[in-house]
């Protein structure tokens, strides 16, 4: 009776630790992406002179290069540029199931050009998100020049996921401890 009570116990144990497993199925966003872009304006700030208060993109973009899980989007023209306001906390761009959120802005330009143009830079974190995948820190830039009325974008990963490993050695020694919790209480009790 004991016998079955442990193999009951390590049937358990072995389920919760596939179980944990497949919470670590969903893997995070790897790789950069680049994309090109049209400009239609770029605003300077009325508040803060010298950074960036609008820009206004020009229909869709392009992705130009991609590694990771990007890789299959180069040449992609389909790219959803979203135009952008300060304080710039909003989705981005969309392409191909992907898209990126910025959560905080860490640099913020505007540059006036002497042929009446204008250079917006502008650096960021933020979330990439994309269906089957769990949603990734990453780092944005955006340059934006209106003299060429162009716009680039690179947006990469920026975390070091948990290995799967490390969940399923954390639920066999959950499992094992309450193996052993439960015999040494059935041993107590006899």
């Amino acid at each position: 009776m004991n016998v079955f009570k442990s193999v009951k116990t390590a049937a358990i144990a072995a389920v919760v630790s596939i179980g944990m497993a497949g919470a670590a199925i969903a893997a995070p966003i790897t790789g950069s992406i680049d994309i090109t872009g049209g400009i239609a304006s770029i605003t300077e700030s009325g508040v803060t002179p010298g950074t960036l208060s609008a820009v206004t993109f020009d229909g869709n973009g392009e992705v130009e290069q991609g590694t990771g899980a990007f890789a299959g989007l180069v040449g992609n023209t389909n790219v959803i540029m979203t135009d952008l306001a300060a304080p710039f906390t909003q989705t981005v761009w969309s392409v191909g199931g992907f898209s990126f959120e910025i959560t905080s802005v860490l640099l913020n330009t505007f540059t006036p050009l002497t042929n009446t143009g204008a250079l917006g830079t502008l650096f960021a974190v933020g979330i990439l998100s994309a269906d089957g995948f769990e949603d990734t820190e990453g780092l944005f830039s955006l340059t934006a020049n209106t003299l060429g009325a162009t716009a680039s974008f690179s947006s990469s990963t920026t975390n070091v996921p948990l290995p799967a490993s490390v969940l399923l050695l954390g639920g066999a020694l959950v499992g094992m401890g309450a193996a052993a919790r439960r015999r040494k209480k059935l041993a107590a009790a006899a």
